[in-house]
């Protein structure tokens, strides 16, 4: 059956999962090793009012977050005063990306681009279309992030050839699951490309996947990973990794390292036997 990565996501997974408890080994390894004792985290800002962007960075920088990904896209000079403010903020060792998610029509990311010039900032998927990106890409000095656009290996290959991205978000479920997410990260590191590792949304079970994913890549081309597990209030499984200081390590246990609450996750939808 041809496409439905999301759906075939969680199938891989367990494929993964299952052979790591086969084979007596997390599935970090089974990826291509461990690097590190952990990896680092961003934390998504939510979008609202400058100041209070800016508080919830300061908030989180406490917790030990040293990346931030501002959600902007929305109108041209409240998001550069976005921008500004929590740059202020920030030390030279931190990161902080402003991820327009498509929201910007050409003429407002050029704005955007133009009022934070003198800005250390990373500029993420600012329009809809990968032309669109590609043509502001062309005249920022910024360093680029592309996401939505990069939904499979081809379009990978594609925007390198291109030049059209410094970063790469390589998310999951977007790739059909491990097996060819792992493959475009494995690309990556061969064309020398940096990725964020992590996936569309999910809780315990998805932040284990990314987990296993981030702490097999290289660490100097792991930009960021993410902790979903954290912005959600149900857990769904037992052994999920949790985040500590803004880092994460993954389970060292066989497979995925969990074991899901089925009371949660309620009754099997479909049984294949």
């Amino acid at each position: 059956m041809k496409g439905h990565p999301y759906v075939k996501t969680g199938i891989d997974m367990a494929c993964w999962d299952i052979l790591g408890h086969v084979a007596g080994q997390p599935v970090c390894t089974l990826l291509g090793g461990r690097y590190g004792e952990d990896f680092v985290l961003y934390r998504a800002i939510s979008q609202g009012a400058p100041e209070e962007m800016a508080e919830n960075v300061a908030g989180y920088r406490e917790q030990g977050y040293r990346r931030f990904q501002l959600k902007v896209g929305a109108d041209p000079q409240q998001d550069i005063e976005r921008i500004r403010q929590v740059a202020d903020l920030l030390a030279p060792s931190d990161k902080l990306i402003a991820d327009a998610n498509t929201g910007w029509l050409m003429h407002e990311a050029a704005r955007v681009l133009r009022g934070v010039a003198d800005v250390d900032v990373y500029i993420e998927q600012p329009c809809l279309s990968y032309e669109e990106c590609l043509a502001i890409r062309r005249r920022a000095s910024h360093p680029f992030v592309l996401d939505e656009n990069v939904d499979g290996i081809d379009m990978l290959l594609r925007g390198h050839a291109d030049g059209a991205m410094d970063v790469v978000n390589i998310k999951i479920s977007k790739f059909g699951g491990l097996t060819k997410a792992s493959l475009a990260r494995d690309l990556c590191v061969e064309m020398g490309l940096a990725m964020t590792i992590e996936d569309s949304w999910g809780g315990d079970i998805t932040t284990a996947a990314i987990a296993h994913l981030a702490h097999s890549t290289p660490t100097e081309f792991l930009f960021t990973a993410t902790d979903f597990n954290s912005y959600v209030t149900v857990s769904t499984a037992n052994g999920a990794p949790q985040r500590v200081h803004g880092r994460m390590a993954t389970s060292q246990a066989p497979g995925l390292g969990i074991s899901p609450k089925w009371d949660v996750l309620g009754a099997a939808v479909v049984d294949v036997s």
